[in-house]
């Protein structure tokens, strides 16, 4: 059923504060979500313009090292 009397204008009226708040809650989560992907984006592009392999703190001909357990003393 509908109400038997309607005043769009009026309500209208009386709902512009709570339509101006959604408007602003949507266009500020759109500037949200846009700020994040270009943060992201940028975080996710590679510093050198070579895309050369960062140097590490060993030298490249350093051997790795294995750990070796120790045996348990009965």
């Amino acid at each position: 059923m509908s109400a038997p009397d309607t005043d769009t204008e009026t309500q209208k009226k009386r709902h512009r504060p709570a339509l101006i708040g959604i408007k602003t809650a949507i266009i500020a989560g759109a500037l949200l979500m846009i700020a994040g992907i270009v943060y992201a984006v940028l975080q996710a592009t590679d510093p050198s313009p070579e895309g050369e392999v960062q140097p590490v703190d060993a030298p490249a001909d350093a051997e790795p090292v294995i750990a070796t357990p120790e045996p348990v003393a009965d």
